[in-house]
C-alpha cells in the first residue's frame, strides 16, 4: 500500500500504479528515463497550475526535483507560443499582431501563473491588505502592465524570425534563472532558521530519485546543468553574442531582484521565484530588441 509520502512525490501513485512499477519512478530497479518524465511534469505544473492529471498539490520532494525540468518546460511553453505567432504573421497580422498572439498564448499556457505571482509580490510590498479591493486593483494592473511590457518588446524586434526566436529564449532562460534562484536559500536555509516544513518546497534540496527522502548533493549541478543548457539553446534561437548578452542581461536582473528583494525583506517564497522570472523573461526581450 503506498504512504501518504509516496503518493506526494509519485505523480501516478493515487492511481494505484506505484506498487506496479508503472508510476515513472526511477530508483535504480526500473526504465530509465522514468525519473525525467516525472520531473517534466512536477515542472509543468509548478510553471503552468495546470493539474495534468494530479489531485492537488505536488509534493515537497516532487516540488524540489521538478527544478531540474524548468529548462525544457520552458522550451516547450516558447515553441508552443511561437507557431501562433507566426500564423499571425501569415494572417497578415504582422509584427505586432504576432507578438500579441504569442504573448497570449504564454499567458494561456501558464494560466498567467507567473504573471499573477509577481503582482502578487508586488501588492505585498506595498502593503496591501488581503481580499481589499485596494489589492485587486493593484495586481491587475500589474499583470496588465507585464502584459503590455511583453507585447512592446517582442513587437519592436522588427524581424518575424529573431522575434520568435527571443520568445523562446526568454522562456528558457527565466525558466534557468527561476530554477538558480533557489540555490542561495537553500544553502542558507540553516542560517537562517527556516525548517523544511516552513520554507517553499521549492527551495529544499533534491532527492535525485531516491526514496523516502534521501537527499545528495547533486541537486546543484542538476540546475547548473540545465543553466549551461539554457545558454546553448540561446545561441541557437538568438546567435552567439546575442544570447550571451540576453543570457548576461537575464543574471543581471536576477541579481538586482535579490538584492532588491534583501534590501526590502521580501520573503523567499514562490512569488519571489515567479518575479524573477517574469523581469528576466522581460530583460531578455528587451536585450534582443536593442541588440538586433
Amino acid at each position: 500500500m503506498t504512504d501518504d509520502r509516496d503518493r506526494d512525490d509519485d505523480p501516478e501513485a493515487w492511481r494505484g500504479l506505484s506498487g506496479l512499477g508503472l508510476s515513472g519512478r526511477h530508483d535504480g530497479d526500473g526504465p530509465p528515463g522514468g525519473g525525467w518524465f516525472r520531473d517534466c511534469r512536477n515542472a509543468a505544473i509548478v510553471l503552468t497550475g495546470w493539474p495534468l492529471g494530479r489531485r492537488g498539490e505536488i509534493g515537497r520532494a516532487a516540488a524540489a526535483d521538478s527544478r531540474r525540468a524548468f529548462v525544457p518546460v520552458g522550451l516547450a511553453l516558447g515553441l508552443a507560443a511561437a507557431p501562433v505567432g507566426w500564423l499571425a504573421d501569415g494572417l497578415g497580422l504582422h509584427i505586432f499582431g504576432a507578438a500579441v498572439f504569442a504573448a497570449a498564448t504564454v499567458v494561456i499556457l501558464t494560466s498567467a501563473r507567473a504573471e499573477s505571482g509577481a503582482a502578487a509580490a508586488a501588492a505585498d510590498l506595498a502593503g496591501t491588505e488581503a481580499g481589499s479591493d485596494r489589492r485587486f486593483a493593484l495586481i491587475a494592473g500589474c499583470v496588465g502592465a507585464i502584459l503590455l511590457a511583453r507585447v512592446a518588446g517582442l513587437s519592436a524586434i522588427a524581424s518575424l524570425a529573431d522575434m520568435l526566436g527571443a520568445l523562446i529564449a526568454a522562456q528558457v532562460l527565466s525558466a534557468a534563472t527561476m530554477a538558480l534562484a533557489t540555490l542561495p536559500v537553500t544553502a542558507g536555509a540553516a542560517r537562517t532558521g527556516e525548517s523544511a516544513g516552513e520554507s517553499d518546497p521549492l527551495f529544499g534540496p533534491q532527492s535525485n530519485g531516491k526514496r523516502d527522502g534521501e537527499r545528495n548533493g547533486g541537486g546543484s549541478v542538476a540546475l547548473w546543468t540545465g543553466a549551461a543548457a539554457a545558454l546553448l539553446l540561446a545561441i541557437l534561437f538568438l546567435g552567439v553574442w546575442t544570447g550571451l548578452l540576453a543570457y548576461a542581461a537575464a543574471l543581471l536582473v536576477a541579481g538586482l531582484v535579490w538584492g532588491s528583494a534583501e534590501i526590502c525583506g521580501m520573503p523567499r517564497d514562490r512569488n519571489f521565484l515567479y518575479t524573477i522570472r517574469i523581469k528576466t523573461e522581460l530583460a531578455v526581450i528587451v536585450t534582443v530588441a536593442a541588440a538586433l
